[in-house]
């Protein structure tokens, strides 16, 4: 591709040559003064540049970043995301929906917590992992992007309404959701929290009694529906959903109060050691840096364009002047 457009920027660079070839040949005839070297060279060098630059552009030129990724080893957090039906409510039928909200929330949780582990998992009726804790920022969002999603899996069979239930999260404490040695473990359940009510106090004990602290953020707004035909019947539930929680001891926010979560997460993941584990490669496109700086030679042609349109327009003066001097030596080489 690079030598297909640096083949084509020779068309014009030829036709400027050939120009350039007649032009000379007129001043001679005329007796005027060539230009400058710089003044001859300044078009063709520009289109010479302009079609490098672009040529280097689609061949997409990348620089590569190694960092060195820092990681603590004391620390893991894990990310619960409910993709249960009722998570696709929204406020209207072109507005964020609770589970895009919750994804918001889980890439910008990721942000927020440089060098700690963190993993993903869905929450129904049961609780299944997406990604174990990780450093690996990359996959991270990978998983998110790509795994995250409602009924992705879908729930367990149940014979009541109730799809989403907390229950589950106690898994969290005797499955190796956390890696072993990790003492300091933080879950963070994103959930409209429309559950099946369930034994909060009970659930709480046992995740503090294994060492994990839970965080609730709840994505919910009264109002809200399911814009598909399918779910037409559905309305918001459970108004007072975290003021049951947070009566149960447990630490629980709503979609307004994101920024209160973090520092929460943030005050409960501390500080600790770290150690460097590998580094990580980044490749970063600069062709549309190089793509830009094409726009100093198209200026170049442009300026020389309106020097040569002032030229051609003072060409007639100085061929009158050329005409006015001849007839002047002509007439003093025949006078006696």
């Amino acid at each position: 591709m690079l030598a297909l457009v640096a083949l084509t920027g020779l068309l014009p660079l030829a036709a400027v040559l050939l120009r350039s070839r007649s032009s000379r040949a007129v001043r001679g005839r005329l007796g005027l003064s060539e230009p400058s070297r710089p003044a001859r060279l300044v078009r063709p060098a520009a289109i010479v540049s302009l079609f490098l630059l672009l040529g280097v552009a689609v061949a997409g030129p990348t620089v590569r970043r190694e960092q060195a990724r820092v990681v603590r080893r004391d620390v893991e957090v894990m990310v619960v995301l409910d993709s249960s039906i009722s998570m696709r409510a929204s406020a209207g039928p072109h507005a964020p929906e609770r589970w895009q909200r919750a994804a918001s929330f889980a890439a910008r949780l990721q942000q927020e917590l440089p060098g700690v582990p963190i993993g993903l998992s869905s929450l129904t009726n049961r609780l299944l992992p997406y990604l174990f804790p990780t450093s690996d920022g990359r996959a991270y969002d990978l998983v998110l992007r790509e795994s995250y999603g409602i009924q992705r899996p879908p729930p367990a069979i149940t014979l009541d309404r109730w799809v989403t239930i907390f229950e589950p999260l106690e898994q969290v404490a005797v499955s190796r959701f956390f890696s072993p040695g990790i003492h300091r473990r933080v879950l963070v359940v994103l959930s409209d929290a429309e559950a099946r009510p369930f034994a909060e106090e009970t659930v709480l004990h046992e995740l503090e009694r294994a060492g994990t602290e839970p965080v609730v953020v709840r994505f919910w707004r009264p109002g809200e529906r399911i814009y598909d035909s399918g779910y037409a019947g559905y309305h918001a539930t459970e108004a007072g959903a975290l003021a049951a929680l947070r009566r149960a001891g447990w630490p629980a926010f709503s979609e307004r109060q994101q920024g209160a979560a973090l520092r929460m997460v943030r005050g409960l993941v501390g500080s600790g050691p770290s150690v460097r584990v590998a580094l990580d490669r980044r490749e970063v496109s600069i062709g549309p840096y190089v793509a830009s700086a094409a726009v100093v030679p198209l200026l170049l042609l442009v300026g020389a364009g309106t020097f040569a349109g002032a030229f051609r327009r003072r060409l007639p003066t100085e061929l009158i002047r050329f005409r006015h001097n001849a007839s002047a030596r002509a007439s003093s080489t025949s006078a006696p």
